[in-house]
């Protein structure tokens, strides 16, 4: 499941499975099918993820 985190006044999606996080929702999904498809991350979408800075 897809949720919105609010970090620094900004707003991002995190995956449901590997915790990842991204300015789309789209992207997020994206991440979370192929992780619980395949068991691992796709560096093709996980090249979109922003960092994690708290």
């Amino acid at each position: 499941m897809i949720k919105e985190v609010i970090i620094r006044k900004m707003g991002y999606f995190k995956c449901g499975a590997c915790g990842m996080l991204y300015n789309s929702k789209a992207f997020a999904k994206k991440c979370e099918a192929w992780c619980r498809k395949h068991k691992s991350c796709n560096l093709e979408i996980t090249k979109y993820a922003v960092e994690n800075k708290k």
